[in-house]
């Protein structure tokens, strides 16, 4: 299991109004991405200066670069109508939220050549982000939104599909934020299967011998 998860709760029939609006209503949180953003900017050049030279990422800028990310997720998905709850402005954690984006927590140690090379390392997944999956979830939100507007439902291969896709889109922010080392699958991950316990055979005792 990767160690960054992307979690959606699926809700079969969204509200059209805010569907409909939903590229009007998205503006301040467009906005306050933008903030956040921002900040990352210099968040992510002090956590990568950091790793190459301590070979460990600081727990505060930890805390805080995941939280971008995880407020990205969350608009992300609420933009591309895969919930209707309103995103949070704050980047902590909220277990109750539909849309929900796990780290672990950080390493003790991590690779400093990794980290140094990591924008050459993420190079073939951030292209397949950028010109492979991004537009594939762009082509499925546009038909989720006609769907919901016309017909009133969210399809599930749909939703089941922008989860996959922004799953992976997550794994590749938390690789280029350095979040973890751990490089990004691409497709879909197989569970591992559970290995059955191995049957005993008991072996009977012979029975005892008669008394004499």
């Amino acid at each position: 299991m990767y160690p960054i998860t992307y979690e959606a709760d699926f809700n079969p029939t969204p509200n059209r109004w805010t569907t409909f609006f939903r590229l009007l209503l998205a503006i301040p949180w467009f906005v306050v991405a933008t903030f956040w953003g921002i900040l990352f900017l210099f968040t992510h050049l002090f956590a990568w200066v950091a790793v190459v030279i301590l070979g460990r990422y600081p727990q505060w800028l930890y805390e805080f670069n995941s939280g971008v990310i995880r407020f990205g997720m969350r608009v992300s998905a609420w933009f591309g109508l895969q919930t209707d709850v309103w995103p949070p402005f704050g980047i902590n954690d909220d277990p109750s939220y539909p849309i929900r984006v796990n780290f672990p927590p950080p390493a003790e140690r991590q690779s400093r050549l990794k980290a140094f090379f990591r924008f050459l390392l993420a190079f073939p997944v951030l292209f397949i982000l950028s010109y492979g999956t991004s537009y594939v979830s762009q082509l499925l939100s546009v038909v989720a939104w006609l769907t919901i507007v016309f017909r009133g439902y969210m399809p599930q291969w749909i939703f089941d599909t922008l989860t996959h896709l922004f799953s992976f889109q997550a794994r590749v922010l938390g690789y280029i934020a350095i979040l973890t080392d751990d490089y990004p699958p691409i497709g879909l991950e197989k569970a591992k299967p559970v290995s059955a316990a191995p049957a005993t055979t008991t072996i009977p005792e012979p029975p005892a011998a008669p008394a004499v």
